[in-house]
């Protein structure tokens, strides 16, 4: 993808709000997977406050993919980093598939 074309996820919360701070370490994030797979049509996150920490689901959409990952974690942004080593491995994975193919 090009530099005028960056990935703007698209975040939602469930039971509570967001700072502007925790979105730009999300859009960092999204920008950051772009290194694993360049074909990114789109990038979610979804927050959930949970009764025991919070909740990170990351859905990447590719051409004819779409990959999902999820963790859970004391604070937000442990989570948001497990379940972006979690998107990261399946793009990875992708990638390579593709590559091998061609």
């Amino acid at each position: 993808m090009s530099k005028e074309q960056e990935i703007q996820p698209r975040i939602g919360a469930r039971h509570g709000k967001i700072s502007e701070g925790t979105k730009e370490h999300i859009a960092q994030s999204c920008r950051k997977l772009e290194h694993y797979f360049d074909g990114i049509l789109n990038c979610e996150v979804v927050l959930d406050k949970e009764k025991y920490g919070d909740k990170v689901e990351i859905i990447v959409k590719v051409p004819q993919h779409t990959f999902t990952a999820s963790a859970s974690a004391d604070n937000l942004y442990k989570a948001l980093a497990d379940a972006e080593s979690k998107v990261e491995v399946q793009l990875r994975k992708h990638h390579d598939k593709i590559v091998s193919h061609h």
